[in-house]
């Protein structure tokens, strides 16, 4: 099997002061590319160049036409005018994905490609059964997918023969990145929001990999909303915008703001605002854990009170989707919760997306009830809130488009407003904005801070602990276990990621 051919060496990445424009030539080049979904001109007329052995970064809010220019680079999709080049080969129209010039180029999908009910090894084998021997071949597929993870990602404590429908969402993005790199030959391997599932060891682990891939000649094309993490790994930077590449600069010398003013507007993070903080006994409490243990928890007390935001920090996987299922299924003595909930799950596929659905119908579902009089729909006032949150988040597509026509971030739209749309005392977010451009965040962010003054409560769970100063109160969670419980001038991201580590390096020594 030639999988295994891919260059192995140490998890170092140069030093960013190393990374300069790559002479090569085009591995990938795009012309004049358009395509249209009915009325939707999702890209308008790309020109774009993705040379060998570069990172190239693609950035833009949702709906700029990201995903879509990847499909068609990838050959999922066919353009409906202008020409795609691979290899020096223009690319028909109907030539199939993974055939012809395509095979070369893999992608990692945000939302994964993996078939949850087979083994890990047997999906290798469904997207690499042309490298893989016809006998054997899941012997071949598991010693692969084994050794690609161990040199990607460490930690991953993912066997060959689990079900992907049994790991966590993180173990499943891991697994689909391992995927599309499993090839006998790649020259152009696309990440799409590679990381958004990930803890920061395995980003890191990620992108060590990518530069040994890049040292080898291959190209790689990384879409992020994580202005940040693309300009510390990419050699250049491309812009879209209207589903068209509007810009294009030498990552070295850019910084987060400059990208921004690129995507169409300057953002400045505004200041957060909590409210101010009150004894406890001055709010009225809407839910409570009181020594929660079992299933990831060790006796864990959490209280959250009406009009209040309470975030929930640490390192990624150390118990805080545990709390978030208590609040939202509150079936144990030690779970108190009054009145109603909606949840944001974090698995948007598996949890949060009714995918033959419209995005009308999917915003609304939960709202019926609330507007309904005497038991009657009244779809006037329905539409009337469609088009209200539709307008206000800006969701691309309107409220007519399909669930499955949307990019990942519009999706995460139409969840956030369904579950802010609702009557629900209690909402639960599970990394809300995963995937989401930083133009919506704040706009999100602005949006929970209205629903609070409202007298609405918000648990919030977020792997950017940047984000948490947007909370009334933070409980950190390490394996388990509330570490700490900061307030006010308290809530910081170097407060929470000292208190993590503190915690991870004494826990370390008692054992």
């Amino acid at each position: 099997m030639h999988v295994d051919n891919l260059p192995v060496g140490s998890h170092a990445a140069p030093p960013q002061g190393d990374r300069t424009p790559s002479p090569a030539p085009p591995v990938v080049t795009a012309r004049r590319v358009t395509r249209t979904y009915g009325r939707t001109r999702a890209l308008t007329g790309v020109d774009l160049d993705v040379r060998a052995g570069e990172v190239l970064g693609l950035v833009g809010h949702n709906g700029a036409g990201k995903s879509t220019l990847m499909r068609v680079l990838a050959g999922l999709e066919a353009c409906d005018e202008g020409t795609v080049t691979v290899g020096g080969q223009e690319a028909s129209r109907d030539v199939a994905p993974g055939t012809g010039p395509f095979r070369a180029v893999r992608m990692a999908y945000q939302e994964t490609s993996l078939c949850p009910d087979l083994t890990v090894a047997e999906n290798i084998w469904v997207s690499s059964r042309h490298c893989l021997p016809r006998l054997g071949w899941r012997r071949a597929a598991s010693r692969a997918v084994a050794r690609r993870l161990d040199e990607m990602f460490p930690s991953h404590r993912v066997a060959p023969r689990d079900r992907i429908e049994d790991l966590s969402l993180a173990q499943r993005q891991m697994v689909e990145i391992v995927r599309a790199s499993l090839v006998d030959r790649l020259e152009l391997l696309i990440l799409d929001e590679p990381t958004e599932s990930l803890g920061p060891d395995a980003a890191r682990s990620l992108y060590a990999y990518v530069r040994r891939l890049t040292a080898q000649g291959t190209a790689v094309l990384l879409i992020s909303h994580r202005i940040r993490e693309v300009l510390s790994v990419a050699d250049r930077v491309a812009v879209m915008r209207d589903g068209a590449v509007v810009a294009e600069r030498p990552a070295a010398g850019l910084g987060e703001q400059d990208v921004l003013a690129l995507m169409g507007a300057e953002v400045v993070e505004p200041t957060a605002t909590p409210a101010p903080a009150r004894a406890a006994g001055e709010r009225p409490v809407v839910a409570t854990l009181r020594g929660a243990t079992g299933h990831g928890l060790h006796d864990v007390s959490i209280t959250v009170g009406r009009g209040e935001v309470v975030g929930l920090a640490g390192l990624a996987g150390q118990g805080q989707q545990q709390v978030l299922e208590r609040l939202w299924r509150p079936v144990r003595r030690d779970t108190t919760v009054a009145g109603t909930r909606a949840y944001v799950p974090g698995d948007r596929q598996r949890s949060g997306v009714l995918p033959l659905w419209s995005v009308a119908e999917n915003l609304i579902v939960t709202a019926m009830r609330g507007l309904a009089r005497y038991g009657v729909r009244r779809t006037g006032a329905e539409d009337v809130a469609v088009r209200d949150w539709v307008d206000r988040l800006a969701i691309r597509g309107g409220a007519d488009a399909g669930m499955t026509e949307l990019s990942g971030g519009n999706q995460q739209k139409v969840i956030v407003a369904r579950a802010f749309a609702s009557t629900a005392d209690l909402v639960l977010l599970d990394d809300p904005f995963r995937g989401v451009d930083v133009h919506t965040k704040t706009d999100l962010y602005t949006l929970i801070r209205q629903e609070a003054a409202g007298g609405r409560s918000v648990v919030w769970y977020s792997s950017e602990n940047a984000e948490m100063a947007h909370c009334d109160r933070v409980y950190v969670l390490r394996a388990g276990r509330v570490v700490a419980e900061l307030t006010g001038a308290e809530i910081s991201e170097e407060r929470i990621i000292a208190v993590s580590f503190a915690e991870s390096e004494s826990t370390g020594a008692q054992r």
